[in-house]
């Protein structure tokens, strides 16, 4: 599909500026957003949660520009005060509004033992709505550029959505990622999560009979050879590790018939690799990497090649997120790095700081995916609190929100009666 060039969408709506909401009128926007199917192939769902978003934002503010793109159909939105996109942010906001495919009934949430089940409220529609709601609430507040980044594309690599607007230019000097973390702890933020290499590789061998194999050259043989090869640099660990991982996702070198040697093969290989490592410190070495454990591999084709997700861990605004995070919850937070990543990285490749930092659960892509509720109260006052920080204004305490923002599934603004 052709790619669309940005809609640029200024809002000029006459509508009451609305207070940010509690976490209790916030859960009940987090249930409707569930609600929209949103997958990989539904194009229609995805545009109406990036729709759910944007009327979030509109019904709260009038002074916000909405600029949309999209590319290969994949939606995706940027909103910043004013009419014109600053050249660069001081902190983006970043989060994505697709989930893996689920069972009908996973899209109806549920609160159940203090824990809000649902597809996508832990990967990560709830931190979308925290997120949007905080933006709205500080956006006109603080002294730099805040920006509000939500695309549909993360779950199938992000290539669209993020990366798509950096493209167009969209930098920042601090993002964070409302993404969720592996462990349901609300104690720690990765400051760093592994780089990607997503790469197809193919081996050619000599056809010949199944019953005379000497009188050919098993292309299948070659990639076996080759597999063993990286998992001697890269051996596959007995429990967590924190270097570089290689895992093998496919192999394919079907000859046609049973009684054929196969003549060619192919096998995909995802690597999970840390900063330091040297055989990605470009795309160039790392096809030199290749080569050299098997000169005659045919590298077909690179499909990711991101940076590692980094955060200094002496960033200024990385600190102050910490140190809110900590007067939240009362407990020390650890920085970590984490072995999948998410759209963070593409922030990487231009040299900007990215960080991952979401709501508190588990079961994420699983028929239990769950937040818990005191996470995600903990997750708004932390992310209101920060922003408080950084824009040097009063934050603003739940006793004085008494107008609260709530909405119907088809975006209504309640009346005061309801």
């Amino acid at each position: 599909m052709k790619t669309k060039t940005p809609d640029m969408l200024t809002m000029s709506m006459n509508t009451d500026q609305l207070n940010p909401a509690d976490d209790q009128a916030l859960l009940e926007v987090v249930k409707e957003l569930v609600a929209i199917p949103s997958t990989l192939h539904n194009v229609a769902e995805l545009h109406r949660a990036l729709d759910f978003i944007a009327e979030m934002i509109w019904q709260q503010r009038s002074d916000i520009t909405i600029e949309r793109f999209e590319s290969n159909g994949k939606p995706s939105l940027l909103a910043y005060r004013g009419k014109q996109r600053p050249d660069k942010f001081h902190i983006i906001l970043n989060g994505h509004v697709d989930v893996v495919p689920g069972s009908p009934e996973q899209y109806k949430a549920v609160i159940r033992d203090g824990k809000l089940y649902g597809r996508g409220v832990y990967d990560m529609k709830a931190a979308c709505v925290v997120l949007t709601s905080v933006f709205c609430e500080f956006v006109s507040e603080v002294p730099y550029a805040l920006g509000l980044q939500i695309v549909t594309d993360e779950e199938n690599a992000g290539k669209d959505g993020t990366a798509y607007q950096i493209k167009q230019g969209v930098s920042a000097d601090f993002v964070i990622c409302g993404e969720c973390g592996r462990a349901p702890s609300t104690h720690e933020i990765a400051n760093e999560a592994k780089g990607v290499a997503l790469t197809e590789i193919g081996f050619h061998g000599k056809s010949a009979h199944s019953a005379y194999p000497w009188e050919g050259d098993n292309a299948i043989l070659h990639a076996n050879h080759f597999i063993q090869a990286v998992h001697d640099i890269y051996p596959k660990p007995a429990e967590e590790y924190a270097g570089t991982l290689v895992s093998v996702t496919s192999i394919s070198g079907d000859s046609g018939a049973h009684s054929k040697i196969p003549d060619y093969a192919e096998i995909r290989l995802v690597f999970r690799y840390t900063a330091d490592d040297p055989n990605f410190k470009t795309k160039k070495r790392f096809k030199e990497f290749i080569q050299s454990i098997d000169p005659e591999a045919t590298i077909v084709s690179i499909n990711d090649f991101t940076s590692p997700i980094y955060a200094d861990p002496n960033n200024e605004l990385l600190i102050e997120l910490k140190e809110a995070a900590e007067k939240v919850e009362g407990a020390e937070f650890k920085l970590v790095r984490r072995h999948g990543t998410g759209d963070g990285r593409f922030y990487g490749d231009i040299g900007n700081q990215a960080c991952e930092f979401g709501v508190a659960g588990a079961g994420a892509h699983s028929d239990n995916e769950y937040i818990t509720l005191a996470a995600f109260t903990n997750y708004l006052a932390t992310m209101r609190s920060f922003l408080s920080r950084t824009s040097a204004v009063p934050l603003i305490t739940q006793q004085n929100t008494s107008h609260l923002f709530s909405r119907t599934l088809f975006g209504k603004k309640k009346s005061k009666k309801d």
